[in-house]
């Protein structure tokens, strides 16, 4: 009976996985009140692994960052709850307060919405860009 009652609160200590779908459709993202969803605007897509180790991210144009110059990227996913991906991209250099490379968190805050923050932020900081799910 003990090992049973065990095994039972191990399996409900287990966290839910994120659930991939959360990240299905074309996605915009804004700084602003400006319509994001608008044809000229810039279009990305997310696609998660199947052993939820490596999220791609792919834009419909080139994209500037600090990572470079480019149209897809990748990240490995260091840690997953039901509603966030922690991930550290691929060819990182930014490095946190710490010493250690920055990882980021893809927090989806409503069904349709994200919102992205570093980890070694304070807990509840979110950068100012929200992404949109436009299209299914």
């Amino acid at each position: 009976m003990l090992a049973i009652l065990l095994l039972s609160a191990a399996v409900a200590a287990t966290p839910t996985p994120f659930d991939a779908t959360q990240l299905s459709g074309s996605w915009s993202d804004s700084v602003n009140t400006n319509s994001v969803c608008e044809e000229a605007r810039h279009f990305t897509r997310m696609q998660l692994s199947d052993d939820h180790q490596r999220l791609a991210i792919f834009n419909d144009r080139t994209w500037k960052s600090k990572l470079g110059e480019t149209n897809r990227f990748a990240a490995t996913v260091v840690a997953e709850t039901e509603h966030s991906l922690t991930l550290r991209y691929d060819n990182e250099t930014r490095v946190n307060a710490a010493g250690k490379l920055v990882e980021w968190q893809l927090i989806i805050v409503a069904p349709g919405v994200y919102r992205w923050r570093e980890t070694g932020w304070a807990e509840g900081k979110v950068n100012g860009v929200v992404g949109i799910r436009c299209s299914p």
